[in-house]
């Protein structure tokens, strides 16, 4: 099967028949969390939320299939999941996401023209590769250049982890990419029909991913030289300590503002944080400065209404409040449940910490609804 006629029929044509909405199932680096809607109220209701830690890394797991389904099957028996049919998204590791330009000829496919541009990029390696795109949103109409970001996998990845979904007695919908989930996430937390024109900060390890998300539509998506990992070995390096209690100050005290008000001694711990990493997020205040700028440019001077953060950072105690107090703009962690109500006994909120955490689990479950696509 060659990499063109590989695109939707594994990445975006895998829908069965369904008796209640897909499962959103995000394997992360530490948690599996699982995110399900109702199917029949508009607008949807979250039936169940889960995330359960499981120790050793994904890959270890996901190489255990007997331990995965194990995983698997606490999760649904958690909480009140209803039926098997998930939507999910390829671990990150197993992912290239990259933005691309092109340019569609007359008479050509879209799927040919992105195809094509690959080829010539990328040179070898695509024949065994699946490929899915999502068209970023061009202000200026019919432009001779077109965007798109596009997920590259190996055939042989995607093949493996349908098998571990399977083996979990999973049935496949649908593999998503994850800026489109995160995208439509983001569209939910509009009011009523009026999507809001956001920018998602995506904390990682290694990087970090800002996607600027207009209505309904993603605009921009580009990653950053910016992650957890150099903001523990600013702070280990800065007193002497270990990254494991870099990350445990972090994690409990957090970051203030610069309207917080002092005294605890909780509060001067997060201070002295705060005062170390400062140089670091004023370089994550520049790099947000600038798309804003951009977004700018592209709208003919519309603005982003809101930021939201979600990832490993997000966590950090404070840390909306300090970047809203460095950029000058409402700045938020991503939290489904602030939009949508829960049915009773859908989650133990408490054993969602990071409540973003179950971000992308929840955009995987949109995916297919009327209202956030």
């Amino acid at each position: 099967m060659s990499a063109l006629q590989g695109l939707g029929k594994i990445l975006r044509s895998l829908a069965r028949g369904k008796a209640a909405s897909p499962i959103g199932l995000d394997i992360a680096s530490e948690k599996l969390h699982m995110v399900q809607f109702t199917g029949n109220e508009d607008p949807p209701v979250i039936r169940a939320a889960v995330s359960l830690p499981y120790a050793g890394g994904r890959a270890a797991l996901l190489a255990n299939l007997k331990r995965f389904r194990a995983l698997v099957d606490q999760a649904r028996a958690a909480r009140p999941f209803h039926g098997n049919v998930v939507v999910s998204s390829l671990p990150h590791g197993d992912l290239t996401i990259m933005a691309l330009t092109y340019r569609q000829a007359a008479g050509q496919s879209e799927d040919e023209a992105i195809i094509g541009e690959l080829r010539g990029r990328l040179q070898e390696g695509l024949d065994d590769a699946v490929v899915d795109y999502l068209k970023v949103r061009d202000q200026d109409g019919e432009a001779a250049e077109k965007s798109a970001v596009v997920a590259i996998a190996p055939r042989a990845r995607v093949l493996a982890y349908l098998q571990a979904l399977r083996s979990a007695d999973l049935q496949v919908d649908a593999l998503d990419i994850g800026p489109a989930a995160l995208t439509r996430l983001v569209a939910s937390m509009g009011q009523d029909v009026q999507y809001t024109n956001a920018l998602l900060i995506n904390f990682g390890k290694q990087h970090s991913y800002l996607s600027l998300i207009w209505g309904r539509r993603l605009m921009l998506d580009r990653d950053i030289a910016f992650g957890e990992n150099r903001l523990l070995a600013r702070l280990a390096k800065t007193l002497d300590m270990t990254q494991a209690l870099a990350t445990d100050m972090l994690y409990r005290h957090g970051v203030l503002d610069s309207g917080a008000q002092a005294g605890a001694a909780e509060a001067d711990i997060a201070r002295t944080t705060t005062e170390v990493l400062r140089p670091e997020f004023a370089t994550l205040a520049g790099e947000v400065t600038q798309t804003l700028i951009y977004a700018a440019s592209k709208t003919r001077g519309q603005s982003v209404e809101r930021i939201y953060l979600m990832g490993s950072a997000a966590r950090y105690p404070g840390i909306a409040g300090l970047l809203q107090a460095m950029i000058s703009m409402p700045v938020e962690v991503l939290n489904p449940f602030a939009v949508f109500t829960a049915r009773p006994h859908a989650s133990v909120l408490a054993q969602l910490d990071p409540i973003a955490g179950i971000g992308m689990a929840a955009g995987l479950a949109l995916r297919g609804n009327p209202r956030y696509g």
